[in-house]
C-alpha cells in the first residue's frame, strides 16, 4: 500500500512539473506574439 502511495505522489510531481513547463512555454509564446505585434504596428 505504501508503495502505491509513493508512486502516486511521484506521478503527481511529474505531472505538476509538466504543467509548469507548459505554462512557461505558453507565457513565452504570448510575450513573443505581443512584441512582434507591437513592432509591426509601430512600423519598425
Amino acid at each position: 500500500m505504501a508503495m502505491a502511495d509513493e508512486e502516486e505522489k511521484e506521478r503527481m510531481r511529474q505531472q505538476k512539473r509538466k504543467n509548469w513547463a507548459l505554462f512557461g512555454v505558453l507565457i513565452t509564446f504570448i510575450v513573443v506574439v505581443y512584441f512582434v505585434s507591437i513592432i509591426r504596428m509601430g512600423g519598425g
